[in-house]
């Protein structure tokens, strides 16, 4: 929550270094761990603390998502996240952060049509979420719904986008979502 990913990663090295066999019961700390080196860009550690965590603990939603949408978002594995994402939705599905991510890998995939029957739900789930409003204005724009899409971006500001995704989503207010663009995360 503080954002201190550099010293919790150090943190959960040290913990991991620590315990001589990594059992189920541990699959949290390999999560935290990778959240942490995910934040920092240290990519390789994070994929295999999330891969490690889904050996422990094998469906557990939360690393399913995270790992999903994770490979969703650098274009890797994007059909395995897709599933492993439709995982989580099934064991969790009133969780706006999980459903976004689905409705993201169908956007990312082409698929429009369930990706905003998925994001609209996330919206709905989260409706104070940045980034899920964000990535609703996205698919919006995509299929061609643009007023919609400005009112999505807009309220991601209003809701508090951080500033790296609040230049992205600025600039298609002003310019639209240009094919170059992805979305912002």
């Amino acid at each position: 929550r503080r954002k201190r990913y550099r010293e919790a990663s150090r943190a959960y090295a040290d913990a991991k270094a620590r315990i001589p066999i990594l059992e189920r019961q541990h699959w949290s700390l390999l999560y935290t761990a990778g959240i942490a080196n995910e934040r920092i860009k240290n990519w390789k550690v994070a994929e295999a603390d999330f891969l490690k965590a889904l050996e422990l603990s094998p469906g557990q939603p939360f690393v399913l998502n995270y790992l999903g949408y994770s490979w969703v978002e650098q274009g890797q594995n994007v059909e395995k996240a897709k599933k492993m994402i439709e995982k989580a939705v099934k064991q969790r599905p009133r969780d706006g952060y999980i459903v976004d991510s689905l409705g993201w890998a169908h956007y990312r995939l082409g698929d429009f049509e369930n990706a905003v029957k998925n994001l609209e739900r996330a919206v709905e789930l989260r409706a104070d979420d940045p980034i899920i409003t964000d990535h609703l204005g996205d698919i919006y724009w995509k299929m061609g719904r643009q007023n919609e899409a400005k009112f999505q971006w807009e309220r991601s500001l209003v809701l508090g986008a951080e500033e790296e995704a609040a230049i992205l989503i600025r600039q298609k207010l002003k310019e639209g979502l240009l094919d170059s663009q992805k979305g912002t995360q």
